[in-house]
């Protein structure tokens, strides 16, 4: 997925609980299937919490650069 067009960008640096999960939560309602968000954050616990809350709503997610202080997650709405 992380070759795909992203429709639109979150840059959460330096944000906490509730934000890395609820910001993309609500971007995600407002976007079509098949377009891709991507989550640009420097949140440890969001490796969790982005995860399962995609599982939760059934999006496919990537977790890329993981092993970094930043890190992003492609998310493709369904």
């Amino acid at each position: 997925m992380s070759l795909e067009k992203i429709d639109r960008c979150l840059d959460l640096q330096g944000k906490v609980c509730p934000y890395p999960t609820l910001e993309p939560r609500l971007a995600l309602n407002e976007m079509a299937a098949g377009e891709v968000l991507e989550v640009i954050t420097d949140y440890y616990p969001a490796r969790q919490t982005i995860p399962q809350l995609m599982r939760e709503l059934g999006y496919s997610y990537e977790l890329v650069d993981g092993d970094k202080p930043v890190f992003r997650f492609l998310i493709r709405k369904t």
